[in-house]
């Protein structure tokens, strides 16, 4: 990765693509660096996958991991944590519900936007979630239950894999449930923080939700499991 004084990120593919680098920042004009000034080591960038588009852009590192070193835009006197990305995150999805019920309403004689099935509930949160996350990352996989291939999303700086249901008659509760414990197998394998498992029920046809969120949580008990079903 090169990245400015100030901590604008030029590129994270700087080993891949060389002739990305800039000596200075073309945002601030501060000077550049690829590499810890106290011990040397590059500062990590990102893998390179051909025919894949990441939304977003990944964030510098504070410190060097491998001296420990502040990098020149780390800022010594922080300001109080902020909420946590599960708490953001889970904001967001309990509010997607009034989102698409606006998208309904449209100006003049535009077609309405309708979540009629997962992949425009996908859509729909491609589409929002950079307005609070940075580095967004799909995990296209086709589950056993699915008889395509559906698409998840990877929230990397707080490694939090979210997956997106979108409720109808056909799928049961139980059958949410047998889903949601494959999703946690799939990722408990992936070295992230934590699944959020996300179901979009406009049509509440799951009535009370709350135990059905505690049951989707405590599917796992060595891998963190956070519900949220929306209406």
């Amino acid at each position: 990765m090169q990245v400015c004084r100030n901590g604008h990120v030029i590129t994270d593919l700087l080993q891949t693509f060389p002739e990305q680098a800039q000596s200075h920042c073309d945002r601030c004009g501060a000077t550049t660096l690829h590499h810890c000034q106290t011990c040397g080591d590059p500062i990590p960038g990102a893998l390179y996958v051909p025919e894949t588009a990441p939304i977003g852009a990944r964030r510098p590192p504070e410190y060097c991991s491998a001296c420990g070193a502040a990098f020149p835009w780390t800022t010594s006197g922080r300001a109080p944590h902020g909420p946590s990305s599960i708490t953001i995150l889970e904001g967001l999805l309990r509010r997607l519900p009034l989102v698409a019920r606006q998208l309904r309403e449209r100006h003049g004689q535009r077609q309405a936007f309708r979540v009629a099935d997962e992949h425009d509930l996908v859509d729909l949160l491609r589409a929002l979630l950079p307005l609070h996350f940075d580095d967004i990352r799909y995990e296209s996989r086709t589950p056993r239950y699915a008889a395509e291939t559906r698409t998840d999303f990877l929230l990397a700086p707080a490694a939090i894999a979210l997956t997106a249901k979108r409720a109808s008659p056909a799928l049961r509760q139980e059958l949410i449930t047998e889903q949601v414990r494959e999703d946690v197998g799939y990722y408990r394998q992936k070295n992230l923080a934590t699944l959020v498992a996300y179901v979009f029920d406009p049509e509440k046809l799951y009535g009370e939700t709350r135990q059905l969120e505690l049951t989707l949580a405590g599917l796992s008990e060595d891998f963190p499991v956070n519900a949220v079903i929306a209406s």
